[in-house]
């Protein structure tokens, strides 16, 4: 069960004060992105609430309500959603998966997912994509080492047999993506080295729905 109401401010990170019947409750926040598009003071927000006695915050924060729609911001969550959407069958480019892998190991880096699917061997890494304006869904939205780095893991994981994906799961129903150059420009340009000469990319939309506490995913035709 979630419930409801009105984004008041971020700070620290990880807090995120909400006004919930005309009470201000602090939520933890688990998205260590910026948000920078998603911070609109009196947006509608989701939360769930724990039972766990022991936790400093009773109250998690789970997704924004902007521009006509909802957006997941639990980045703890992508992973879980898409290792669903693979066992499921949803992610239409791998059938007949006979081993799937959670935070497989690749020499001394981690990468989301291992699968074996028709005698192939399939890394897949995961990003979740919150940052859009009018047109374009965009990631990244702040500097980002780590996500550099996985693209030099799956690009250097095809000496080994292996052959990458890296699947952005956009969170807004925007139907073209382009990769953030302002926001990290050394990113991009490994980026479109990379892909999709080496790296294949997949782009899926997570349609969330708070009110049933679901998720679907729906791929989306995209390559830029």
């Amino acid at each position: 069960m979630l419930y409801f109401g009105r984004f008041i401010k971020r700070y620290k990170r990880f807090f995120v004060d909400v006004e919930y019947e005309n009470n201000i409750i602090t939520c933890h926040n688990p998205n260590t992105g910026s948000m920078r598009n998603l911070l609109v003071k009196g947006a509608p927000v989701c939360f769930s609430r724990s039972n766990n006695t022991k936790r400093k915050l009773q109250y998690t924060l789970e997704g924004i309500y902007l521009d006509n729609q909802w957006i997941q911001t639990n980045t703890i969550k992508t992973n879980r959603i898409v290792y669903n959407a693979l066992k499921k069958g949803e992610i239409v480019e791998f059938t007949n998966i006979t081993k799937l892998v959670r935070e497989y190991s690749i020499g001394n880096n981690r990468i989301d997912f291992y699968l074996e699917s028709n005698s192939q061997k399939i890394l897949i890494e995961v990003k979740s994509v919150s940052l859009f304006d009018r047109e374009y869904a965009m990631f990244p939205d702040a500097k980002t080492e780590r996500g550099l780095k996985h693209l030099i893991v799956l690009k250097n994981s095809i000496d080994l047999g292996y052959i990458p994906y890296l699947l952005y799961l956009i969170q807004s129903n925007r139907g073209k993506f382009r990769c953030a150059e302002e926001f990290d420009k050394r990113y991009c340009e490994i980026y479109k080295e990379l892909v999709p000469k080496f790296i294949k990319p997949l782009f899926y939309q997570n349609v969330f729905d708070p009110y049933n506490n679901t998720n679907s995913l729906h791929r989306l035709d995209i390559l830029k």
